[in-house]
């Protein structure tokens, strides 16, 4: 009985490490892009250019 307990406390340890490495990446999806700092976010998009070329601007918001 004594090491099905053993056992299972080190199951719960080794998932509890794994959500909090995880939790970083999961944070990261549901933002979209990463923070650049001071809680703003920003990202690059393409804005095609009357005579044909593109340029990439960058967009910064707050983030939450």
């Amino acid at each position: 009985m004594k090491k099905s307990a053993t056992h299972t406390v080190l199951a719960l340890a080794a998932i509890v490490t794994g959500m909090a490495l995880l939790a970083p990446l999961n944070a990261m999806a549901r933002e979209g892009v990463p923070s650049v700092g001071h809680g703003m976010k920003c990202y690059t998009v393409p804005v095609p250019q009357a005579n044909g070329t593109v340029l990439y601007q960058r967009v910064c918001y707050k983030g939450v």
